[in-house]
């Protein structure tokens, strides 16, 4: 059975739009990634180095979450698909949160260097997730007919 044989679902809507994002993201991703450790290694020292590189694992830890979410979601029901979306994003901001409470007063990083990088890292991979989301010829699903 080849693709096109292949009844167009919310699974495999999903799954496409999922990878669609991955590829949209992931270089600019670690290239801010990498700008943000080396500018905050020149800024800062090793503490900027450390920071930028918290922050950014951060940042590319949230994308990738999210993206293996949406895949690990997509056969079920979309109302459950939302559901773990809102899961999800509650649990980011729940490490976020732990991770500042536990590196606040860290004197072996720089925190500008940390938010700065995991900013910038979020800010660059939210606009090429949403720019693939809203290019995707893939969220427009097709139901296969009652004869099928």
């Amino acid at each position: 059975m080849s693709d096109a044989d292949k009844a167009v679902t919310h699974e495999l809507t999903v799954q496409r739009l999922a990878g669609e994002m991955f590829r949209e993201a992931a270089w600019a991703a670690l290239g801010t990634f990498v700008l943000g450790v080396v500018v905050s290694t020149v800024i800062w020292g090793t503490a900027g180095l450390f920071g930028s590189l918290i922050g950014g694992a951060i940042a590319i830890g949230s994308s990738l979450a999210t993206l293996l979410l949406m895949r690990k979601t997509a056969a079920l029901d979309p109302m459950f698909v939302m559901v773990a979306a809102l899961g999800g994003f509650m649990g980011k901001l729940i490490v976020l949160l732990l991770a500042v409470i536990l590196l606040r007063n860290q004197s072996w990083l720089e925190p500008k260097a940390l938010g700065i990088t995991l900013v910038a890292t979020v800010l660059v991979t939210s606009f090429l997730e949403a720019r693939a989301s809203k290019r995707s010829r893939s969220q427009m699903v097709v139901p296969a007919s009652e004869g099928a």
